[in-house]
């Protein structure tokens, strides 16, 4: 197979990682800026380089577009004309609608079918590349009809089940209004509440030096890039303004029977428990171990040495609570439970008190 991968950051070169694993017969070709394909080519992230953009698309066998939304919808425009229905083109862009409508609006040449896969990393770029990204993830497919039905069947699927991705087939227009609710909206509320506390900070009342726990870990997602974000929000504006004004509809109601919410309580109880663990998503959390640890010169990097020397890889670390001479507790955080369960127990094999934080 000839496989094209433009855009060749975190999404992209993960992608090439995972297809090179499982099939190690298929060239991947890369594009992005020439520093950055050289580089892939160093790493051996990709065979070949893309020179010569669209043209050297003609002949492959399936085109994936990781770059962002504004240059998802250019690279389409270009590709128009540069391959033919026997190409399967594919992006991984968080909205859908906008690009099934390029498609049908300039009567694209090659086979599309929109692609979202629900997953991702704090880490951006080239260097934070991994080949187990997508196991496990969520992989929605959109706009699946006859003209490309064959091409999705037969080599995109296939080629998805094999790096462990989950796929999920929706159109696009539920997909935008599901995104609206699970990741755009909860991503203006985390900006929103972040915001709130941050302008009532001063010296006589900290806000900010007492929010941790649940503040924290609510608002993870405050930080993320607005230029990532901007695209975002414009393409899919009216599923994000009415799910803005659904969940103000819920906080009036709970405003003016603020005193009674066990119903409220109860109910978010239950469809919480109904959300897949064991999968990944666009928001998905890392998972949070505590760790006691003594107040002895190199117990930190004891306990680091510890998990490094298991392969265990650690995304976050924050020292929570510290006694002089007696010792403190860290949170630290991984990617996955299967991760935080090896590290637990390969800490208490080191004699260090570890379990999973609830």
């Amino acid at each position: 197979m000839k496989i094209v991968i433009s855009g060749l950051g975190l999404m992209g070169s993960s992608l090439a990682l995972a297809i090179k694993n499982k099939r190690p017969e298929a060239e991947i070709w890369g594009f992005d800026f020439p520093s950055v394909a050289k580089q892939a080519v160093e790493k051996k992230i990709i065979d070949r380089t893309i020179s010569e953009w669209p043209g050297q698309c003609a002949g492959a066998d399936l085109v994936f577009l990781a770059t962002p939304i504004q240059i998802i919808e250019k690279q389409l425009r270009e590709l128009n004309g540069a391959i033919d229905r026997r190409t399967l083109v594919t992006d991984v862009g968080s909205t859908k609608q906008n690009v099934h409508h390029i498609v049908r609006e300039i009567n694209f040449s090659g086979a599309f079918v929109g692609g979202h896969p629900m997953t991702g990393s704090e880490k951006s770029g080239l260097e934070a590349a991994n080949p187990l990204l997508y196991e496990n993830a969520m992989y929605v497919l959109t706009g699946i009809n006859e003209e490309n039905k064959a091409l999705v069947e037969g080599k995109l699927i296939p080629l998805l089940d094999e790096i462990k991705a989950r796929v999920l087939i929706l159109s696009p227009e539920a997909h935008d209004e599901i995104m609206a609710m699970i990741s755009h909206l909860p991503q203006l509320i985390a900006l929103n509440l972040v915001n709130l506390v941050g302008k009532k900070n001063d010296p006589e009342k900290p806000f900010l030096d007492l929010a941790a726990g649940g503040f924290r870990d609510l608002t993870r997602i405050a930080s993320s890039n607005f230029a990532i974000w901007k695209d975002i929000l414009e393409r899919n504006q009216d599923n994000i303004k009415k799910a803005i004004k659904e969940l103000i509809d819920l906080f009036e109601k709970q405003y003016r029977k603020i005193d009674d919410l066990s119903e409220d309580f109860h109910l978010a109880n239950y469809y919480r428990n109904q959300i897949p663990k064991a999968s990944k998503g666009f928001l998905h959390p890392l998972i949070d171990v505590l760790v006691y640890v003594q107040d002895q010169p190199g117990a930190i990097a004891r306990m680091s040495n510890a998990l490094a020397a298991r392969g265990i890889d650690i995304r976050d670390i924050e020292l929570l609570k510290v006694r002089e001479k007696e010792g403190g507790v860290f949170r630290i955080s991984f990617d996955n439970y299967q991760q935080a369960s090896e590290a637990i127990e390969i800490l208490n094999a080191n004699k260090f008190r570890a379990f999973l934080r609830d």
